[in-house]
């Protein structure tokens, strides 16, 4: 019987989603008289009915017609309009849409409220974006998520992470186990750019990796371009991740307060001035040293680690119009591993933003950022105790002015960036260390680039964007320079003096980055996309390590570091049914880097006053499929990707020092050839969420020894060429569970998760060590998470409008 009935109101659910009445109004503006103008402008907001909250991502349709404009994340929408009566359909997948029949002579203002679908059991929504955007938006290789959908996937220590949903989508691989770095259709980590409401971020991981920087309670959505990046981003050879971070409550202070197994959080937001000026506060904390307590390792125990983050937004409605946001993000971590090694780092990022529309047709925005990034990495005990500190320091400016109607979008703007890196400083540690102090000069740059690009809609079925970017770098002085024999290899033998130079350019380097992206409707709910893009990247991540860790060494280009260039193609085929349900889609990418940087073999890194000379520049290709079935809508939500994906580096360099496996191809050591994700969410009666995630990766190439001599007492390895070997796959599997309303009918929620259900012991590395008093080297697989965690999530709000 409670089957019948549970499958009843499933059915008692659909029916009501499929017949939810449809608001409708009708308004008149102005004379047929006085109208003087061929089109005018209807403009408002859209809010939330229940929430008041703006609602984002609603698709205006005119006269049956979706004209290609949504509501922005203010819920405000702008369209224009020809003279007389029109039909004005406002959708969003979760609303009840709302008609209007408006009669327009004049420009005019309309805010109107959406109402939630009434469903006795509410289904769960993943839509990335507004119905058919996959299939209309002519830009490929674009995913887009929100807060709310990434809550809805098991996550490690109960704390949902951005960098860990987008490892569970096509395309997107992890650098390692328990990493929050992603790697990106082959890219290394450092050619992805990183964006805090188009603010450059350098820095975005906590805890050894494990989570990011971002707090899902702050942040709004986020989009990732995978295939070709729009004219207004660059820098970067891989990809662009833009986070956009939520705005406070305009109307009503309110607030939540959540403990977890890995942190405290609390989240604050309300007005300055009602309906003008609102703010935002979220902080986190960690409280893990207690679990590090519980190990039954000395060294563990001995162990401490700390991270916080902090952010604040303002946004202030100047007039109908025109906003003006100011934020900043304040993150930091120390981490001490017993009496072996430690880090402390510091990031902050602050920016002021304002947009405004300046007419009818034509809009404006303006960026400015000051970022700083402190980095140190310690060896706390001994005579050799000391301290590396390193950093970069780094101001933003960007303006870019829009014109766009109905069918066509044009964008001219400009971007600089000024980077500063801080010296390598070595001190030493501790009253017994012995360790002389040392220091080592960074270069200073200045990237400014110039941009262009045009959106237009040639018919119903065809849409183009093409863009052109110019960037120029400059490597500016006073800097010294060291000069090696001509027709040699750049070594410390090859030496022959320093050159210095005073303020002013040292290497310039340019180039012109085309963009163009094409998109053909095969039919209502299908469409044909490609696209081709250049990218050039001026400054990089140095590192002895796979996954992104505070002891990164930020490196600009110089005289002897080119920049990176790449050039992407990708094709592919999306298809979704016609009521948006389903999700179907299949995408190609083929990219080929120069000058992509490698490491020579036992390279020092740190405190190098030529580190050219530990480097290897070469070629990069990278290629692959991408496959995705999704389900947007229902009670059961979820999708399953593959993606093959393989990526090689090959050295160039005629000098045998310079040289990599004899310049061959090889796998770098991102090449995953086979992934596989699944994700299930269900809506379990009245109030909860059940949630499942199964992840499947080839192993990553790693260097193996493949045989040992003795020579004088010591045991010298023999290695195999670079990434001739792969370790174990990885497989996990994820589940969670969230009760909502708890304890408070104001709000509240309850997680229950286990992340690597199985117990796996997912190898991070393989390395090769003595096996005790014998002469043999035997490898050994280090595993991070290597057993299962557990967690439990308690927040609850508090303030606001809502019903006691």
């Amino acid at each position: 019987m409670g089957r019948i009935l549970f499958v009843g109101l499933i059915f008692f659910a659909f029916i009501s989603g499929v017949h939810a009445q449809t608001d409708s109004l009708t308004y008149t503006f102005g004379k047929a008289s006085n109208a003087t103008a061929a089109t005018y402008i209807l403009t408002g907001k859209i809010t939330d009915k229940t929430t008041k909250e703006p609602v984002e991502g609603a698709g205006i349709y005119i006269d049956g017609v979706y004209v290609g404009v949504n509501s922005d994340r203010f819920g405000t929408y702008l369209v224009n309009l020809t003279p007389g009566e029109h039909r004005v359909a406002f959708r969003q997948v979760a609303k009840i849409p709302v008609i209007l029949t408006v009669t327009l002579y004049e420009s005019a203002v309309v805010n109107l409220t959406m109402d939630d679908k009434s469903f006795e059991l509410d289904g769960v929504v993943v839509l990335s974006d507004e119905p058919d955007r996959n299939v209309r938006n002519p830009i490929t290789g674009v995913t887009k998520l929100t807060t709310t959908e990434l809550r809805a996937i098991p996550a490690f220590l109960g704390e949902a992470d951005i960098f860990k949903g987008l490892q569970l989508l096509p395309g997107v691989s992890s650098v390692g186990e328990g990493t929050s770095g992603i790697n990106v259709r082959g890219a290394k980590t450092d050619q992805n750019l990183l964006l805090m409401d188009e603010a450059l971020v350098l820095s975005s991981n906590h805890a050894l990796g494990f989570l990011s920087a971002f707090n899902t309670d702050v942040t709004e959505n986020f989009t990732l371009y995978k295939g070709n990046l729009p004219a207004t981003y660059g820098g970067r050879a891989g990809s662009a991740l833009d986070i956009k971070m939520r705005d406070g409550d305009f109307e009503e202070w309110s607030g939540q307060v959540g403990l977890g197994t890995s942190n405290g959080k609390l989240l604050l937001e309300g007005p300055l001035l009602k309906e003008k000026v609102s703010i935002i506060l979220g902080a986190r904390v960690s409280n893990v040293n207690w679990l590090l307590n519980q190990a039954r390792d000395f060294d563990i125990q001995n162990s401490e680690l700390n991270f916080h983050d902090v952010y604040g937004g303002l946004s202030w409605k100047i007039a109908t119009g025109h906003t003006l946001e100011a934020n900043t993000l304040l993150t930091g971590d120390y981490f001490k591993f017993s009496d072996e090694f430690g880090y402390d780092w510091a990031n902050r990022v602050s920016s002021v933003k304002y947009k405004g529309i300046l007419s009818d047709n034509i809009s404006i925005d303006a960026l400015f950022t000051d970022g700083n990034f402190d980095n140190s990495f310690f060896d706390p005990e001994g005579i050799d105790a000391a301290q590396v500190d390193n950093g970069m320091r780094y101001q933003q400016g960007k303006l870019q002015l829009t014109w766009a109607n109905e069918n066509l979008a044009f964008n001219l703007g400009a971007e600089g960036i000024r980077y500063a890196g801080k010296d390598e400083q070595l001190t030493p540690f501790g009253p017994d260390s012995s360790v002389e102090a040392d220091q080592v000069g960074k270069e200073t740059g200045l990237e400014i680039a110039g941009f262009a690009s045009l959106e237009i809609d040639l018919s119903e079925n065809t849409g183009i964007v093409a863009g052109i970017r110019f960037s120029n770098y400059r490597q500016l002085g006073p800097d010294s320079v060291y000069q090696y024999r001509e027709n040699t290899s750049i070594s410390t033998a090859n030496i022959t003096g320093i050159e210095f130079f005073g303020s002013g350019p040292i290497q310039t380097y340019s180039g012109f980055e085309p963009r163009i992206s094409l998109r053909q409707n095969i039919s209502a709910t299908s469409s044909l996309k490609f696209s081709y893009s250049r990218l050039f990247q001026y400054i990089q991540s140095v590192s002895n390590t796979f996954g992104p860790t505070p002891i990164d060494l930020w490196q600009l280009s110089t005289t002897h570091i080119p920049p990176q260039q790449s050039d992407s193609f990708s094709l592919g085929l999306f298809k979704n049914t016609v009521d948006n349900k389903w999700e179907f889609s299949v995408d190609g990418f083929y990219r080929v880097t120069a000058n992509q940087v490698e490491y020579r073999d036992f390279a020092q890194i740190f405190l190098n006053p030529h580190i050219e000379t530990e480097l290897v520049f070469g070629d990069g290709r990278a290629y692959g499929a991408e496959f995705l079935i999704k389900k947007n809508i229902g009670v059961v939500t979820g999708w399953l990707a593959y993606t093959y994906s393989r990526s090689f580096f090959r050295s160039t360099s005629p000098f045998a020092a310079e040289s990599i496996n004899f310049g061959q191809w090889f796998p770098s050591n991102f090449d995953k050839p086979h992934e596989v994700n699944f994700i299930l969410s269900k809506k379990m009666y009245p109030r909860g969420l059940f949630n499942v995630s199964v992840n499947y990766a080839t192993g990553r190439p790693v260097n193996a020894v493949n045989a040992g001599y003795v020579l004088g007492g010591l045991v010298v390895p023999e290695y195999s060429l670079r990434n001739e070997y792969r370790i174990p796959d990885y497989f996990r599997v994820d589940i969670s569970y969230t009760f909502e309303k708890v304890f408070s009918k104001k709000g509240d929620s309850l997680n229950f998760s286990i992340y690597n259900l199985l117990g796996r012991r997912n190898a991070y590395s393989v390395f090769w060590q003595k096996d005790g008093d014998s002469q043999q080297l035997r490898p050994y697989r280090l595993a991070i998470l290597g057993s299962i965690f557990p967690s439990i999530t308690y927040s609850i709000e508090f303030g606001g409008g809502k019903d006691e």
